[in-house]
């Protein structure tokens, strides 16, 4: 299905056209389930869904807002931000935006594929919808009650649990984004340069590895502690990083290379300074190279497992050298 793009240019320059449009493609019932609307492998078009009007932003900065919001949870569970205007962090916060508006608390009543009433959840209490209503949308990436059960309403109502119940098992690791209506009917294109746009102007979050589920932690913040692997999706303050002056930082730490092997350094924390052996840049496709002794890093033998420190060797453009800062 081919994608349609609004210009930020343009944006600026029709809010009222873009408020007009969020109102006729709404934050939809989104996620399969009995009788839902959205199906797997079968595109929804925005007419056969009953719009709800008011779901989405009503102007340019609530728009710009909802973005921002979307983008602080995605960017926390793993969506890799590996593509410009197309790569899954982009589409992750462009999908949330069109879904929810990047309300935590909203959720939208379906029966049997039409909206028949929406609300905002109260914590503590039950949603409220109308009789006769088959299931029920929940949070930023719009979970539904029926297809997402594993998923509690107290969950579903944290961004932080509900962008990692969306990346994971929802979005398969951030790698489908079919099971949202919002992207089978292109409604989620028109907040693609607002996403595209925030996400520029990231500098913290995780550090993606191109290995499926893989983001670079610590094992600790701390010094000397080492630089490990963890499975994406939680949110996990062990695997926020912020991106800064081509240094990996944790609070006052930063990810250096160690000084044994020497073929194959280990990668630690060490307090952060000006040592060359904290610098990082890019280099080739998508890896990181050390300033002291020009390796890549890399998950050793992609192990795949949680709690294996990394390391650095000789740069080959491999996937266990891939990796995708915030």
């Amino acid at each position: 299905m081919t994608r349609r793009r609004l210009s930020v240019l343009s944006m600026l320059a029709l809010p009222m056209a873009l408020a007009v449009a969020w109102a006729v493609v709404p934050a939809q019932a989104s996620r399969t389930g009995s009788g839902h609307a959205a199906r797997p492998g079968r595109a929804l078009t925005a007419g056969m869904v009953s719009p709800v009007p008011g779901v989405g932003p009503g102007d340019q900065a609530q728009a710009a807002a909802a973005a921002a919001t979307c983008l602080k949870y995605a960017s926390r569970a793993g969506w890799a931000n590996n593509g410009y205007y197309s790569g899954d962090l982009v589409t992750a916060v462009a999908v949330c935006v069109a879904e929810s508006a990047g309300d935590p608390l909203r959720y939208v009543c379906d029966q049997n594929g039409s909206v028949i009433g929406q609300g905002e959840y109260v914590p503590g209490k039950p949603v409220k919808c109308p009789a006769g209503y088959t299931s029920y949308d929940r949070g930023l990436w719009q979970l539904n009650n029926v297809s997402d059960a594993s998923v509690s309403d107290k969950c579903a109502f944290n961004p932080t649990c509900n962008a990692g119940a969306a990346y994971a098992p929802a979005s398969e690791y951030g790698t489908s984004f079919a099971p949202w209506s919002s992207y089978d009917s292109d409604a989620y294109a028109s907040a693609i340069d607002l996403a595209q746009a925030a996400v520029i102007k990231l500098t913290s979050g995780t550090v993606t590895s191109a290995e499926l589920s893989v983001c670079l932690a610590q094992a600790r913040s701390a010094v000397n502690a080492n630089v490990v692997i963890g499975n994406c999706g939680g949110g996990a303050s062990d695997q926020q990083w912020l991106v800064s002056g081509g240094k990996l930082r944790s609070g006052s730490v930063c990810a250096a290379i160690g000084l044994s092997p020497r073929t194959s350094p280990g990668v630690v924390l060490r307090r952060c300074g000006s040592s060359k052996t904290q610098d990082w840049s890019g280099y080739g496709r998508d890896e990181l190279r050390n300033a002291a002794d020009g390796k890549c890093l890399t998950d050793p033998g992609r192990s795949l497992i949680p709690g294996t420190q990394v390391d650095v060797t000789a740069c080959a453009n491999l996937k266990d050298q891939t990796w995708w800062l915030p």
